[in-house]
């Protein structure tokens, strides 16, 4: 992790003013124009310059896009050097320009921890502008994610992002994308692995004592669900997780099992995980008791409501 110290003046508008330094330019380009339509009255040609012909009177055709672009070779530079979390504004030094979050100036009570000098009171305007005018691509952009967004922004977006790559939930298949991809990946190349169900309608899984994930799909629009099953000591443990963005709603499911005339129903809501889709949730587990499982085999009653 790569530590920086910015020093600077305070004047409330930041480093540069971008109105005043625009007018600076335009005055000076102007008095460049004078002066080379002087020389051309002088040799007594035309009264016109070329930057004229070029440019004419209104032209904002320069102020259309300023931007630049810059490559960071240390990314961990716009990162607070304490927390080591993106910096948000507002962002503080001390007197030896030290710089620090906000939130770790208060857990510090307000010293510095690279030169105990106080730090909290000053605000850094020249760090705060850099990360107002940055602009960063998503990690997942690869797999489709278009989004910019300034530095500061970027572990809340990372964590909600839709393109967030997921595994393909096929033993042995190390495809990765993103849900829509998988679903089609999943659709073309292991179709006959899964189970395939429509909304709203019982379907049929039979479930082994040492079953860890059964693979659904829905047949229309291609949803991918996985049955997590947990073989404890009074029974087994079930859930079942839809692999998708966190955007998206969860689903509610009912579980029918029977055994020597008793039946069982359990309803839950699904989890919607992205990642690894191994990843069985910690909570909202049905327990289904070691005696419907008989010979090793239980068969059980789906419905997953739309």
């Amino acid at each position: 992790m790569v530590k920086i110290s910015l020093g600077g003046y305070d004047d409330g508008e930041g480093p540069s003013n971008r109105i005043q330094k625009r007018l600076r330019m335009e005055q000076e380009d102007g008095q460049a124009s004078r002066n080379e339509k002087e020389v051309h009255e002088g040799d007594g040609g035309e009264a016109r310059s070329a930057e004229h012909d070029e440019n004419p009177v209104g032209s904002v055709s320069d102020d259309k896009d300023r931007s630049i672009s810059v490559t960071i070779i240390d990314p961990d530079v716009l990162d607070c050097c304490i927390c080591y979390e993106p910096l948000t504004s507002p962002v503080f030094q001390c007197e030896n320009g030290h710089i620090a979050c906000s939130n770790c100036c208060a857990r510090l009570g307000n010293k510095c921890p690279m030169c105990s000098m106080p730090i909290g009171y000053n605000r850094c305007r020249a760090i705060e502008k850099v990360l107002e005018s940055i602009k960063i691509s998503c990690l997942n952009a690869k797999y489709g994610c278009k989004h910019m967004f300034s530095y500061s922004k970027k572990n809340e977006h990372e964590k909600e992002c839709n393109f967030l790559p997921c595994l393909c939930p096929h033993s042995g298949c190390d495809f990765l994308a993103s849900s829509e991809e998988l679903s089609l990946h999943f659709s073309h190349r292991h179709i006959h692995s899964g189970i395939q169900f429509t909304y709203d309608k019982f379907f049929t899984v039979f479930l082994n004592l040492d079953h860890k994930t059964i693979v659904l799909q829905e047949k229309n629009d291609a949803n991918l669900f996985v049955i997590h099953n947990n073989h404890e000591l009074l029974g087994n443990l079930i859930h079942i997780t839809c692999i998708g963005p966190k955007s998206k709603t969860g689903f509610h499911y009912d579980i029918l099992a029977r055994s020597q005339g008793t039946s069982l129903i359990l309803q839950s809501y699904t989890k919607i995980v992205q990642g690894h889709f191994a990843d069985a949730p910690s909570a909202g587990m049905l327990l289904i008791p070691s005696d419907f499982f008989g010979s090793g085999q239980i068969k059980l009653d789906i419905r997953i409501r739309s």
